[in-house]
């Protein structure tokens, strides 16, 4: 029986992150296989794959007889998503998470990131796992971001290409535009269904934001990919592209006040360069620096959502 939560859950969840991750259990839920043919369609070394197939019968996630197939448990915890057991690719997010962490003794002497390429089963991995993330707070968070604004507001999703929360803000009533690297916003344009007042615009936040007249710019889990100096600009950006009365709504883990705030600067400290958690003093520094006043904080779980105004 597939479980994460045995004593040798890191070497488990590293086995199952590397067979999704090389297409394994997606061959294999198109349709069963030998070991020779799975060698030959995913240009495996047989060797490797029979140790590994090995170990993933034993644990339950497949089983053979003639052919290899996936058990109902691998099914429910990759495919489908009904499952209170669903993981699908955000397994692959926290297999990359771990891979960043073992680099932290270089990183400490460094204090740079080891280099590292992401190839599309890892952003498959990372946009999985923001979605599942989004899903526990998404319903209140919209409730807090739209509160007070006009009947259907414009809306600007900072790096919210997957979606995660610039659906619900639209089926709120929302007008959404998403502001995302270009090769997020042509793989997800195509998502979008008829009707959805959604639109794309392709750019690299970090450069500048979409200009207009926009009720509410949203960050969600933005702020601790930068530093200080880049927040500080992001900030002012955001400002002057919000109507009179118009507010920033910030998602994230704020140090001091989040329980998960700590360790995930580790986080952020092996995976980015200026990367952190901040305080709420640092946002508050930072947001009236850039003009902003009505600052708020509200908790959503274990991350924080803050809340400021565009004087009118």
């Amino acid at each position: 029986m597939p479980n994460l939560k045995n004593p040798v859950a890191p070497q488990e969840l590293l086995a199952v992150a590397a067979a999704l991750k090389v297409g394994i259990f997606d061959a294999l839920y198109q349709k069963p296989a030998t070991i020779d043919e799975l060698a030959r369609d995913l240009s495996l070394d047989r060797r490797a794959l029979w140790t590994v197939k090995e170990a993933l019968v034993d644990l339950g996630y497949l089983t053979e007889s003639d052919v290899l197939k996936l058990t109902p448990e691998s099914i429910d915890l990759f495919y489908n998503e009904e499952s209170e057991n669903y993981l699908g690719y955000a397994i692959i997010h926290t297999f990359n998470v771990i891979k960043s962490w073992t680099g932290l003794p270089e990183v400490l002497k460094s204090g740079h990131p080891l280099p590292r390429e992401r190839d599309k089963q890892d952003i498959k991995g990372f946009m999985a796992a923001m979605k599942r993330s989004a899903k526990e707070v998404v319903t209140e968070l919209v409730q807090i971001c739209l509160a007070g604004l006009p009947r259907e507001p414009k809306v600007l999703d900072i790096g919210g290409g997957p979606l995660n929360f610039a659906r619900p803000f639209a089926r709120a009533g929302a007008v959404v535009t998403v502001q995302d690297v270009p090769e997020v916003c042509s793989v997800m344009e195509k998502t979008l269904l008829p009707g959805e007042k959604i639109k794309f615009v392709p750019g690299d936040f970090t450069k500048g934001i979409v200009a207009g007249d926009f009720d509410l710019i949203f960050l969600g889990n933005i702020c601790h990919i930068y530093g200080p100096k880049e927040n500080k600009i992001l900030f002012k950006r955001v400002f002057d592209s919000l109507v009179k009365g118009g507010r920033i709504a910030i998602l994230d883990f704020v140090r001091g006040i989040s329980p998960r705030a700590a360790l995930f600067g580790i986080n952020m400290l092996v995976n980015t360069e200026t990367g952190g958690t901040w305080t709420m003093d640092e946002y508050t520094s930072w947001l009236k620096e850039a003009g902003f006043c009505d600052i708020g904080l509200h908790n959503l779980s274990v991350r924080q959502i803050i809340t400021a105004s565009k004087e009118n």
